[in-house]
């Protein structure tokens, strides 16, 4: 009789999303004592912030191929990477060292989402499992909870160097954690080895697309909700804050939802749907002013707009994950990351020029039309048989 198959090691998985999302969450409340450590004007800070996706977007396309070679390795292997670059910040006093940190940390972050949704891919065809939208929820989760800790850390006196070692030790826990020693590969590929070279298809950037929409909106709450709620609708200080937070549990409990109650539907339904609720969200937070309601609707709409769009981006990368053999998925995973990174990075100065043209109601009545076009563009996507599990 043989030995059973090894546990899937869904925790390591869990665990690397939720050091990844405490450095995140944590990071904006340090920047203020970053600022003065280093020095810095606000033209030089705002340079040296650049380093991050100046890292991070050559990273993603180098660790797709990096995964490929390494396949189970390659997650526990960016994550120490990673704990070494998030405490380097800590240790930087010029503008241009920081700058410098910066870029590893991008890059490491970058290299991260890479492993992370092509390790999860991996594990849902080699288990038989629909696990992106429980792993994604772990980063949310994480960032509400590290954004208000960080906050009192530094409070009763913590300094950003010891904060991000504390942070440093929590993501080598997850490197630990993420050790897969049962592998990846359900069954030997039977593809043509000229078709796995093919990671820019029609197919591919389509959901990189629809993928770069979604996350382009949810970088616009992220960063404006706040804004929103303060300048247009004359909440406070405390209430204006609550914007990304509540956004942030929305997405959270929409993934957790979809982890639930999503194999009822197919993938693309529950974009579809998804992306609708969302859009419905940022409505109510738009029209909240001149229909004269209280702040807290638009609170509301932000957090109905995080459940909507939740599910989109880690059933997509599922979809994609899917739609590959276990030779390309990694490639597949890549293209899909990369692309809809794109989407991440224009947000904020995109949705800034809106708001400066427009108004900040406006520029969000527009991104909430976007979740429109992702409904039907992700309605006019036709999707081949996976050749990963069903779910």
């Amino acid at each position: 009789m043989s030995p059973p198959p090894p546990r899937p090691n869904t925790s390591g998985l869990i665990f690397a999303a939720t050091s990844w999302g405490l450095f995140w969450g944590g990071w904006a409340g340090l920047l203020p004592e970053v600022k003065d450590q280093i020095g810095a004007t606000d033209s030089e800070f705002g340079l040296a912030l650049f380093g991050i996706p100046f890292g991070a977007l050559p990273a993603m396309v180098v660790t797709g191929k990096l995964v490929s070679r390494l396949r189970e390795r390659a997650l526990p292997l960016v994550l120490l990477a990673f704990a070494v670059a998030c405490a380097l910040p800590g240790w930087t006093y010029s503008p241009v060292a920081f700058a410098a940190s910066l870029v590893l940390v991008g890059a490491t972050s970058g290299a991260i989402e890479v492993a992370l949704n092509a390790t999860t891919a991996a594990h849902e065809a080699r288990d038989g499992a629909r696990l992106f939208n429980k792993v994604h929820a772990a980063t949310p989760l994480a960032m509400v909870v590290a954004a208000p800790s960080v906050g009192l850390a530094r409070q009763f006196g913590a300094s950003s160097r010891e904060v991000l070692l504390v942070i440093a030790a929590l993501v080598l826990v997850s490197a630990y954690l993420a050790v897969d020693r049962s592998g990846w590969r359900t069954q030997p590929s039977t593809s043509d080895p000229a078709t796995r070279v093919r990671v820019m298809t029609p197919l591919l950037v389509s959901f990189g697309l629809v993928a770069a929409i979604v996350l382009f909106m949810e970088n616009a709450v992220e960063q404006w909700g706040a804004i929103h709620l303060e300048q247009n609708l004359g909440a406070g200080p405390l209430l204006g804050s609550a914007a990304p937070a509540a956004y942030m549990i929305g997405l959270a409990g929409g993934r957790m939802l979809a982890q639930w109650k999503g194999e009822r539907f197919s993938g693309l339904t529950v974009v579809v749907f998804g992306s609708v609720l969302g859009a419905v969200g940022l409505v109510l937070a738009v029209v909240t002013e001149p229909v004269g309601l209280p702040a807290a609707f638009a609170l509301a709409g932000f957090a109905l707009a995080g459940v909507g769009l939740a599910p989109a981006v880690p059933t997509l990368l599922g979809m994609a994950g899917k739609s590959a053999d276990d030779e390309g998925r990694p490639a597949a995973i890549t293209t899909v990351t990369t692309i809809s990174y794109l989407g991440f990075l224009g947000s904020p100065p995109v949705v800034g020029l809106m708001a400066a043209g427009w108004g900040l109601s406006t520029a969000f009545a527009v991104i909430a039309a976007g979740g429109v076009v992702v409904a039907v563009a992700t309605a006019l996507l036709r999707v081949p048989k996976p050749q990963g599990v069903a779910g």
